[in-house]
């Protein structure tokens, strides 16, 4: 096919930014990472930045010149808003990412749902930085459960593993909580010498979500050593994942002999000993679950958005060329 369209798929977290470019027929040009772009914790000028140094690594690897693509679809987190819509819309618009007619802008569960299920209806649960469940039905209705961000929600997330960790901690310091190894741990991980000193450093020096949300892999590793309390709080997060789950399929009505359930994001793959109680969790609050595992990427399901803007519909030909790019 002689010059064919070129789409850009954004997947922008509380972590890092991907870009990909896609060709129409589905092949993988070349992919770019970049720093956080939820505007929200880095604001708007840092989330801009990191989306145009990712898509500046993309067109590198592509080989080809930056240029303006034909469509566009930006999966962000932390966008619920249309102000938040808007917002990044104007980033892209700025970039001249694509035409304004083709710039679509949504919430990150959006690509994570289009590209576990590849365009199949259903729920993905993502476990990361933040925790949200999005649900969607082939005529379009949809329900979102969670990401309400960290002050109000993140339940089952990193950030809240590592808020729990450091809880753990000065609870066990003063006596009303159980024995934990969280506490040493912790305090080896902020470089602290005296748990007294976690004030200073969480509200004095100001600790980020990304920070906080780094003590998570901690609760993971003290957990496979039997901890209690690191087990207790790993239990109660996944309870909570599952109870979105449970809640989206609920007000979406999916039937009940299929309901499909894609589960991303790092925390949620970070080991047996996360990974197994919130599958358990989720088959528990629905019995007809079936989860699946994702067959393509977050940022690959954001490039499959922008095709669909321009009536490519996914075929089993189209996906199988993104999952055999987005291995490489």
């Amino acid at each position: 096919m002689n010059n064919p369209r070129i789409v850009a798929g954004v997947d922008g977290g509380g972590t890092n930014t991907r870009v990909v470019l896609v060709t129409e027929d589905g092949a993988v040009l070349g992919t770019g990472v970049a720093g956080p772009s939820n505007y929200d914790d880095v604001g708007v000028d840092a989330a801009r930045e990191s989306i145009q140094h990712a898509l500046h690594e993309a067109w590198l690897e592509a080989g080809e010149p930056p240029r303006s693509c034909d469509a566009v679809f930006l999966g962000m987190a932390g966008v619920v808003s249309e102000i938040d819509r808007t917002t990044i819309c104007k980033i892209a618009v700025e970039l001249r990412m694509a035409p304004p007619r083709q710039i679509g802008v949504d919430h990150d569960i959006r690509i994570s749902l289009a590209g576990s299920l590849a365009g199949e209806e259903g729920i993905t649960l993502i476990v990361g930085t933040g925790s949200s469940c999005y649900g969607r039905r082939v005529n379009g209705r949809e329900w979102r459960a969670g990401g309400w961000g960290h002050l109000l929600d993140d339940v089952g997330s990193g950030y809240y593993l590592g808020l729990q960790a450091m809880i753990a901690a000065v609870r066990d310091t003063d006596g009303r909580g159980l024995p934990t190894a969280l506490s040493q741990c912790v305090l080896a991980h902020l470089k602290l010498t005296d748990t007294q000193d976690i004030m200073r450093r969480l509200y004095h020096d100001g600790m980020s979500r990304a920070e906080i949300a780094a003590l998570a892999p901690l609760m993971i590793e003290v957990a496979v050593t039997g901890d209690e309390v690191a087990r207790e709080i790993i239990a109660q997060g996944v309870d909570e994942l599952a109870l979105m789950v449970k809640t989206v399929a609920e007000k979406l009505e999916f039937p009940p002999d299929k309901i499909l359930v894609s589960v991303t994001g790092g925390v949620a793959h970070s080991g047996p000993i996360y990974k197994e109680p919130l599958y358990a969790a989720i088959r528990r609050r629905v019995p007809t679950v079936q989860i699946v595992e994702p067959k393509l990427s977050p940022v690959l399901g954001a490039a499959l958005l922008a095709l669909e803007s321009l009536g490519i519909k996914p075929t089993i030909n189209l996906i199988g060329l993104l999952q055999r790019g987005g291995r490489q």
